[in-house]
């Protein structure tokens, strides 16, 4: 491993992307517009399927002849996307201010913001996710506000680490037809679902098709350096479209469109990818062993998708930007750990995760190493060093102390908790098959303790925002603050502001 190079394509790749303008893009908004204006009849998952495919089938795209990993959401990389299903009314009164604010920074056109100001907010003004949770819930939102902070307000939840193995070993195609088949014989309520299921992945197809296409148009411009690495990506593209991937270089090709597509689907953060040294391995020793790549060859496609995972950053409105600078959109990927019989599992791929990071230093993705009391020396080695170059990754998390807490305290099948995957910053999850809602909500402990001092009033402002249960000076025993904290900021029957955030 220590004989493994950053090549020159990815040094060009990487300050290509470091040093390209970043723009507001009101392109995927505008399709989304006139989806659902060509069909006000339509149901609203019909609706939302339909805009994306449409979305696949026409925003502009681009590549650079350098790549070996193509695909995004918007041409230009690392561009701000205004989602209006989602959020609108924020946009409309920060539009002006997003090359000017303190963080996260995005170039306005003026062709953009007359066209938003007078096509798109002025249909979605009142009909936005973040315009029914205001109407709705704002009051009681704004109340519990100083202690509980209902997260996804004005985008979508995210946060999932999607069933990175069935993709693969169906591809878009294959599970397009599997829907087809479940259509057939499925109970009228699940029609719709499947219907927008196969438009969706029809959309997919056609995505994989035309990078295929816009290769070729572009290749003859393309100096002989790159021209023949760049036909492969064409055929790659081609292949995905058709079967399931065949080759390392086809499955990772293949997990990055399923994220380009998850974001374009709901525009949220978290999508991660999991244990990718477990589901791309059989991949990498195939072509190990018949010879088609070299360790070199595999570690400059995996930092080709490295670099990738920072050319979709998230459009924040100027508060959320605040405490979230930076654009850390959550594409974690865990290393090492148990494998399903509780057996200690890393391997060459592994190492090779960690030496992109070590390699490339940048945010994302967040990179995670499971460890155990059966870890590898050498992949403890290896993780160490990544560390110590300082980019605060790779995470450490334990599996002794997870896998049997997750079994007992959550009822989660043995052979799910040792596959136990990490979503967004550090929140823990099932591979593939949950959706823990893991930031739906954050808690300020703190400002609870502070009303329990102080007779419920905020120490900032004197509010009276919470029950008035006593203050430092009235309680005569720490057992009786600790009870006045426990008992009754934590059941929620006690409590209005425990109780809103449960129903949130």
């Amino acid at each position: 491993m220590d004989t493994l190079k950053q090549t020159k394509r990815i040094d060009i790749l990487k300050e290509k992307m470091l040093t390209s303008p970043r723009y507001a893009s009101i392109e995927q908004a505008r399709i989304i517009t006139h989806v659902y204006k060509d069909n006000e009849d339509l149901s609203i998952p019909k609706k939302r399927a339909l805009s994306l495919k449409a979305a696949l089938e026409e925003l502009e795209i681009g590549v650079e002849k350098e790549e070996l990993i193509v695909g995004n959401r918007t041409k230009g990389v690392r561009y701000g996307v205004v989602f209006p299903e989602s959020g609108c009314s924020w946009v409309n009164k920060e539009f002006e201010t997003l090359p000017t604010r303190p963080q996260d920074r995005f170039l306005i056109k003026k062709e953009d913001l007359q066209e938003f100001r007078e096509n798109i907010y002025p249909y979605w003004d009142g009909k936005s996710m973040e315009d029914v949770i205001k109407n709705e819930y704002g009051i009681q939102i704004n109340h519990m506000a100083k202690v509980v902070k209902i997260n996804q307000k004005d985008h979508a939840q995210g946060h999932i680490c999607p069933d990175t193995q069935t993709w693969l070993k169906l591809g878009p195609r294959g599970l397009m037809e599997e829907a087809q088949e479940k259509l057939k014989y499925c109970k009228e309520e699940q029609k719709e679902f499947y219907e927008c299921v196969c438009i969706v992945l029809d959309g997919a197809i056609h995505f994989m098709q035309r990078y295929h296409d816009y290769i070729l148009d572009v290749l003859n411009n393309v100096e002989d350096e790159y021209k023949e690495s760049l036909r492969q990506v064409a055929d790659i593209c081609m292949n995905l479209s058709l079967r399931p991937p065949h080759t390392f270089h086809e499955a990772v090709q293949s997990l990055w469109f399923l994220f380009v597509i998850l974001h374009m689907e709901s525009n949220a953060s978290s999508f991660s990818p999991g244990r990718m040294d477990q589901y791309l391995y059989p991949y990498y020793q195939h072509d190990i062993e018949s010879g088609k790549i070299s360790q070199q060859d595999a570690l400059e496609i995996l930092e080709c998708l490295w670099l990738k995972f920072n050319q979709i950053v998230y459009l924040r409105n100027q508060n959320s930007a605040k405490y979230f600078a930076g654009f850390p959109i959550g594409f974690n990927i865990a290393v090492g750990g148990l494998d399903e019989n509780g057996n200690d599992t890393y391997n060459e791929l592994s190492l090779l995760l960690l030496k992109a990071q070590y390699h490339l230093g940048l945010p994302q993705p967040n990179l995670s190493v499971r460890l155990n009391k059966h870890s590898s020396h050498e992949l403890m080695q290896e993780a160490i060093k990544v560390v110590a170059k300082g980019s605060g990754m790779p995470q450490f998390f334990n599996d002794e102390a997870i896998v049997q807490t997750m079994i007992d305290d959550l009822n989660i099948e043995e052979k799910d908790a040792r596959n136990y995957a990490i979503v967004g910053c550090v929140e823990l999850t099932t591979h593939g098959n949950n959706l823990g809602w893991s930031d739906a909500a954050m808690f300020n402990l703190n400002k609870a303790l502070e009303l329990t001092l102080n007779h419920g009033k905020c120490l900032l402002t004197g509010e009276q925002i919470g029950l008035d249960l006593g203050s430092l000076e009235t309680y005569k025993s720490f057992e009786e603050l600790e009870n006045a904290l426990l008992i009754h900021h934590f059941r929620p029957e006690k409590n209005d502001l425990m109780t809103m955030e449960m129903k949130f």
